[in-house]
């Protein structure tokens, strides 16, 4: 890292930075967005520090201390990030989970790091919990963001997101200086979140990784690749992996771009499609299927239509291995490559979503060269 992104985050923490942030672009920016109902909600920075400051004032109330754990069990939504935040403002450290997780391995991660609440998303996910409660001495309290299908509920460990936000704002209240005065005690070398292994080799092991920790991850890859407040992003991967942090919590708050959540995992694509952000990321899994549904369309289209990508890839291709290998294009190829670009390149981008991409990363595993090859030519 150099001297330059090191001051960025000298004495900086996860909820000071997001304080900075909303100060900076207030109601005027929008943070977040979350497609529900097939409508876009937007929340700006403002209303982004509000709901977090609400979340971290109520969990005090709930008896919440510093140095205590939220595992936190759920889909990609902006309550993810008021509780990651809001826990980490009130001095906490945030555990993910999977939600694909089964009753025991939840139980075995919520014990193992010792937290205290959990927030779950829905019905789903607080059944998982529920089942394995008495084996759970040290668990507090279930936070639930979704209460569909639970009316019937009456389990004393029970409260819901909204009911914690309301707790807090009447601390916030009576006490309005109180949040900043948490914010402040947060230090840069505490632990911001216990991120668990999968468990394909053993038990899950939790990696402690403090404030320092994320915020110079991001630094240094802002440093080497930029971003801007003016970008959007679309986040879908689960946020148990450390890569959707770095990505939507570290660079987001780091970068202020937009962070936008899908309407459900069936409709990732599409939405992607819709918001066309200059920054992607993805595992190879999901390149891969890129490619091979461009493929297999490929396939299905009329020979003619066979023979121009043919061509056009083929145009890709060279002009891709000439730019990597920091080689003039001669001049009687830029006609090939404008039509190119104009006849497939720029429609294709458009369909797959990647039409003002700027910034596009995987990771997780190895992607193979075709892969590669077939993005670099288009």
């Amino acid at each position: 890292m150099n001297r330059t992104s090191q001051k960025l985050v000298d004495g900086l923490t996860l909820p000071s930075l997001l304080c900075t942030q909303a100060e900076r672009f207030g109601s005027g920016r929008v943070a977040l967005r979350e497609k529900e109902f097939g409508i876009w909600q937007e929340v700006t920075w403002e209303d982004f520090l509000d709901n977090v400051r609400l979340f971290s004032l109520g969990l005090g109330e709930l008896g919440f201390q510093a140095g205590d754990k939220v595992s936190i069990i759920g889909d990609n939504r902006p309550e993810w990030l008021y509780t990651e935040l809001g826990t980490q403002a009130a001095g906490g450290i945030v555990v993910g989970i999977y939600q694909d997780n089964l009753p025991e391995q939840v139980r075995y991660i919520v014990d193992h790091s010792d937290s205290k609440f959990v927030m779950v998303e829905d019905q789903e996910q607080a059944d998982k919990v529920l089942e394995v409660k008495d084996r759970l001495p040290k668990l507090h309290k279930v936070i639930v963001d979704d209460l569909k299908g639970m009316r019937r509920y009456a389990d004393p460990f029970l409260i819901s997101f909204r009911g914690v936000q309301e707790l807090g704002r009447k601390v916030n209240a009576d006490e309005p200086g109180r949040f900043a005065e948490q914010v402040a005690q947060v230090r840069p070398e505490d632990v911001a979140i216990l991120a668990y292994t999968s468990g394909t080799t053993g038990l899950p092991k939790g990696s402690m990784l403090t404030h320092r920790n994320m915020l110079n991850m991001a630094a240094s890859l802002l440093a080497a690749d930029p971003m801007y407040p003016t970008d959007e992003f679309v986040s879908y991967l689960p946020f148990p992996w450390i890569g959707e942090q770095m990505m939507t919590v570290s660079c987001g708050l780091l970068a202020g771009f937009t962070v936008n959540f899908p309407e459900a995992v069936e409709t990732v694509q599409e939405n992607i499609r819709e918001i066309g952000p200059q920054v992607v990321f993805a595992p190879p899994r999901i390149w891969e299927k890129l490619c091979s549904t461009v493929q297999v369309r490929i396939q299905d289209a009329t020979p003619f239509k066979r023979a121009a990508y043919r061509l056009c890839m083929e145009i890709g291709r060279r002009v891709a291995e000439r730019k990597f290998q920091k080689q003039t294009i001669p001049r009687w190829w830029w006609p090939a490559r404008f039509l190119a670009e104009v006849a497939m390149f720029r429609p294709l981008r458009d369909r797959l979503g990647l039409s003002r991409v700027r910034n596009a990363y995987t990771g997780g595993a190895a992607l193979g060269p075709e892969i590669f090859q077939f993005f670099q030519s288009m």
